[in-house]
């Protein structure tokens, strides 16, 4: 491998930071060596660790994963060093302390730092898991009160604009009133809590699957809006310096649903108290000013892992000769090698004579420190890049919700899925049905990796794709009196007694722009956001409503509908493929986007006798 400690300190202060200027700026490097390590990163692992926003880097699963074993490897290095200049001649141990997953950068991550400093040969190393701990050294999450010896957290209020979140005194339940709670993925245990507090101070809560970074993004657009999450699990390196900030921390008065933390450690009970004691310190620091940043500690005087290697091949070869051999170098360079290891270290390793290198007592002690950290970062690479092999991770679609199984938004959709799953039986498709507004915003949020909407428009985040165009058409009950046979005008939609979906549906949207633009309003008698209650209505009343074409053609004789097509000007419903801008694409999901492509472009004609000659086809191109 070629992935250095300095680029792997890099790529852990880039994911704390969510940004690359920020990341520089903490680290006091160019914005060009941030990039530029955290690039040879992914090139070696083989995963996209980060998709670009106009607010920062947002990082992605395979980037928390990277994050939570490169972590491991950067402590126990930082503890290696320190261990051998302390001169501690005890075998160092190495414990893992299971946390929660997906908050790098979070108090408890300090916490547990802190604790290690007051152990004497031992180094705790965070394990990043989506579940909590049993026995095992850990940090869990229950509700207030649900057993003894918890650590007490508080929630945090994290709102757009500063000068709208008070971080003086603490908010009040009753002043949520009107606002919108956005929880990241907590623990399971959170959310019943969060669920309880949300019916207490009567405000809609919705609990995401999304990171924190993510739900930063919503709350950035909406003054409404509110993340709320735990102060133990926050990262306020997270709100600085964003373009889209600034960003207002409040703390929640404490109620009966505040969360709480157990800390497990059934054969380490010392350690888990010590542990308990951190947690208590940093979170009464943190609740005294929730959004200060903790000073960035000096990065640790390391030993490369290539002079690692180096002195490797040295201390277990006895010979520079056969050890340059080994390490595929020129005997001279290693030379110069092993000169530059010990000025590192600070003193002399081998006593050099003409039978070769003998090793002395400082270098063995170098030798028991080093080889387990090699061995560490090997396993961990492999680990990282079987991931990366064996990416079945879900491919997460928006859909609009069709009208039924012969709508053409049904068919198409089927008959890619039908091709692609013939070929990724091993990729699991996540499909979740919203209105083109509500697509369009779990897009941004990175709920969706990419999603179908009939809405074109222009969004520096995101890239619309034209696939197929709809034509609309005017349906009334088969033995209606309200329309001749026929084509019908725009004009003639104003007297008609119209049944039509609400504002928030995409379809009233563009009824509503194309009447605006030949002078005409729009004012149905009844609003029914499903286009199946629409022709409901139209069947059991004397109503009239407007549908794409694509939606009832093929099912109007069995409905007993009459489909009469707008004309004088048409308006025509664009489906657009709606992904993010900056998001790679997976194999598997390209593959799926290109099928989907095929689908609607082969849809099939419309039957003869319909009024149209051409019901939807393929999407003109736009640039």
């Amino acid at each position: 491998s070629v992935i250095t400690l300095s680029q792997i300190e890099t790529f852990l202060t880039l994911v704390e930071e969510g940004g690359v200027a920020r990341a520089a700026e903490r680290m006091a490097v160019g914005r060009s060596t941030v990039s530029a390590h955290a690039k040879q990163i992914g090139d070696e692992i083989g995963h996209h660790h980060f998709r670009r926003h106009s607010s920062g880097q947002i990082v992605t699963d395979a980037g928390l994963e990277a994050y939570g074993k490169l972590r491991a490897i950067f402590l126990q290095a930082a503890f290696c060093a320190e261990q051998f200049r302390s001169a501690n001649l005890r075998t160092p141990g190495f414990l893992p302390v299971r946390v929660p997953f997906g908050f790098p950068g979070a108090s408890i991550d300090r916490a547990i730092g802190r604790t290690s400093r007051r152990l004497a040969g031992v180094c705790l190393l965070p394990d990043y898991q989506r579940t909590a701990p049993t026995d095992e050294l850990g940090i869990s999450y229950l509700p207030w009160a649900a057993a003894v010896d918890l650590v007490a957290d508080r929630w945090l209020l994290i709102r757009h604009g500063a000068a709208k979140c008070a971080t003086a005194t603490p908010t009040r339940v009753s002043e949520l009133t009107g606002v919108r709670l956005h929880a990241p993925r907590l623990p399971a245990a959170l959310q019943s809590s969060l669920v309880a507090l949300a019916d207490q101070a009567n405000v809609s809560l919705e609990l995401s699957e999304a990171s924190f970074a993510e739900i930063l993004l919503v709350v950035a657009k909406s003054p409404r809006s509110v993340a709320v999450m735990p102060a133990s699990l926050f990262n306020p390196g997270l709100l600085h310096g964003r373009p889209d900030g600034p960003f207002g921390v409040a703390l929640l008065e404490s109620t009966a649903f505040d969360p709480a933390i157990r800390v497990s450690g059934l054969e380490h009970p010392e350690i888990a108290s010590f542990l308990r004691q951190e947690l208590e310190t940093e979170l009464r620091q943190r609740l005294v000013a929730p959004a200060t940043r903790s000073p960035r500690a000096p990065s640790p005087e390391l030993l490369t892992l290539k002079y690692c290697r180096s002195f490797l091949a040295l201390y277990e070869e006895g010979n520079v000769g056969r050890a340059a051999q080994r390490l595929s170098i020129v005997q001279p360079a290693l030379t110069v090698q092993l000169h530059r290891i010990e000025e590192t270290v600070g003193c002399s390793l081998f006593s050099r004579s003409h039978h070769g290198l003998s090793a002395n007592d400082r270098a063995d002690t170098l030798y028991r420190l080093v080889r387990p950290l090699l061995a560490n970062f090997a396993s961990t690479l492999r680990h990282l890049g079987a991931s990366a092999e064996k990416d079945t991770a879900a491919i997460r679609i928006g859909l609009m919700p069709a009208l039924d199984d012969e709508s053409l938004m049904s068919q198409g959709f089927a008959i890619a899925l039908d091709r692609w799953s013939r070929r990724h039986s091993d990729v699991v498709l996540q499909v979740m049905e919203g209105y083109s507004g509500t697509l369009i915003r779990w897009l941004q949020s990175g709920a969706v990796d990419f999603a179908l909407v009939d809405r074109l428009f222009t969004d520096p985040d995101l890239t619309l794709e034209p696939i197929v165009e709809d034509k609309m058409a005017v349906v009334i009950s088969a033995g209606s009196d309200l329309l001749a046979a026929g084509p019908v005008t725009l004009k003639q939609l104003a007297g008609l007694p119209l049944v039509l979906p609400s504002n928030r549906h995409g379809l009233r949207t563009l009824l509503v722009q194309s009447l605006h633009k030949a002078g005409l309003a729009l004012q149905p008698r009844m609003e029914v956001d499903s286009m199946a209650g629409c022709l409901n209505m139209v069947k059991i009343a004397r109503y009239a409503t407007i549908l794409p074409l694509g939606s009832v053609y093929k099912s109007s004789d069995r409905r007993g509908v009459s489909v009469h097509e707008i004309v004088d000007p048409q308006i025509v419903r664009t489906i657009c493929l709606a992904r993010p801008r900056s998001k790679p694409c997976r194999a598997a999901e390209a593959d799926f986007l290109d099928e989907l492509r095929r689908a609607f472009t082969r849809a099939d004609p419309a039957p003869a006798g319909l009024p149209s000659r051409d019901f939807y086809g393929p999407a003109r191109q736009f640039s």
